[in-house]
């Protein structure tokens, strides 16, 4: 096998990227032209290393507030099943899905997923006939549409990854992991909660960043992270226009799209209000999921 091709820079060195990557001026700071414009390797590149600083930067504060320092997580980018000390990355989908290792604290982003997300659920919503919605809502056509936002969505993706980090920062997500490893009957539950509120918790850092003018909240923004995190919930039979899905009786794995989908929005609403991102997810988490809180956010 070809040894993978990766890009790897802890977070404090993000700005050494943007240095080393052409990213034309706009007239807004807030929606860096590499995330808006066409994918690129090297557009795809400085998007994810302004959206690691931009959400790690909102994140900063709640982790603070909570006493100790903050570890900044490692940033890395890969082509290839990538060696790490978490999972075997030649298994399943994981050559090609974004995920977090807390074993080395790093954020693994796949270059692969990048233009997969909102391209396949622009596909679903024409087959199913609610992308002319989608397109009415967004005000771009539907050919656009079906081009997909892939930086954007791979942003929104490296948001429930550093979800993952802020739980392990926070001290839980090993109390999820724990649990969610055991072989009782709500093993499956735990892992539930623990995706549940990283999901929250994107919306949260994306919520955020739109309040504070870190990052710019338009439509078609809007759409790029509904759509991720409904590719990302798997079943897009029952798609209704605006992302509107029937709620799954029973939560399995990482979640449906109505699951997904309601934790983000929830997470996002959150972050508009500057709530505490970390327990408030947590909380809803628990309640999709019928599980406690973890008891280091209880007080």
């Amino acid at each position: 096998m070809t040894a993978p091709r990766r890009r790897r820079v802890a977070a404090s060195a993000l700005l050494v990227i943007l240095a080393a990557v052409a990213i034309a001026p706009t007239a807004s700071s807030a929606e860096p032209a590499a995330c808006s414009g066409s994918r690129t390797p090297a557009s795809f590149r400085a998007c994810i290393a302004v959206a690691a600083q931009v959400y790690t930067r909102q994140w900063a504060p709640v982790l603070s507030a909570r006493g100790g320092s903050v570890a900044v997580p490692t940033i890395d980018i890969f082509t290839g099943p990538p060696i790490n000390p978490c999972v075997d990355a030649t298994a399943g989908d994981v050559a090609v899905a974004s995920f977090f290792c807390d074993k080395n604290r790093t954020v693994y982003v796949s270059a692969f997923a990048s233009p997969y997300w909102t391209r396949e659920y622009a596909r679903e919503a024409r087959r199913q006939g609610v992308l002319a919605s989608d397109a009415r809502r967004t005000g771009r056509t539907q050919a656009r549409l079906l081009r997909g936002f892939a930086n954007q969505g791979a942003a929104t993706e490296l948001a429930h990854e550093l979800g993952h980090w802020v739980q392990e920062q926070a001290g839980i997500f090993g109390w999820y992991s724990r649990r969610a490893a055991g072989d009782g009957p709500r093993a499956g539950a735990y892992q539930s909660a623990a995706e549940l509120s990283a999901d929250c918790m994107a919306g949260w850092a994306q919520g955020r960043a739109a309040a504070t003018g870190a990052w710019q909240n338009t439509p078609f923004v809007r759409w790029a992270n509904h759509a991720t995190i409904a590719e990302l919930g798997g079943d897009l039979s029952e798609l209704r226009p605006g992302f509107r899905f029937p709620r799954e009786a029973v939560v399995i794995a990482h979640g449906g799209p109505w699951s997904r989908l309601q934790m983000y929005d929830k997470g996002f609403a959150f972050g508009v209000a500057n709530a505490d991102g970390l327990v408030a997810c947590a909380r809803a988490a628990a309640s999709r999921t019928s599980t406690p809180l973890p008891p280091f956010l209880e007080s």
